[in-house]
């Protein structure tokens, strides 16, 4: 090849190869294919969110700084007087906290 390589192009933005010659051109050599393959770092996984698990720590906090209310029959929903209603996803099943 009778160009002169200016640099590699940079593995986070270019393709694997780019080359950035003298003459203001650009294509792809083997020589900055091999350089950006070993500088590439690949990007951290995207962590997932489990709402299982986020349900079961919600409920598990909830009950361990909340009193448990009592059962009434002949309150209209169900608590009775002075009692602090709990959050739906701890009262219905399939509602997600």
């Amino acid at each position: 090849m009778d160009k002169q390589v200016a640099s590699c192009g940079d593995p986070s933005i270019h393709e694997r190869g780019t080359t950035f010659f003298t003459d203001g051109s650009s294509g792809w050599t083997q020589t900055c294919q091999s350089q950006m393959a070993a500088a590439y770092v690949p990007p951290a996984p995207t962590p997932t969110f489990d709402q299982d698990a986020y349900n079961k720590q919600f409920e598990e906090e909830y009950w361990r700084n909340n009193p448990r209310p009592t059962f009434d029959p002949d309150s209209a929903d169900g608590y009775g007087p002075d009692q602090t209603i709990p959050p739906a996803c701890l009262r219905f099943e399939n509602v997600d906290c």
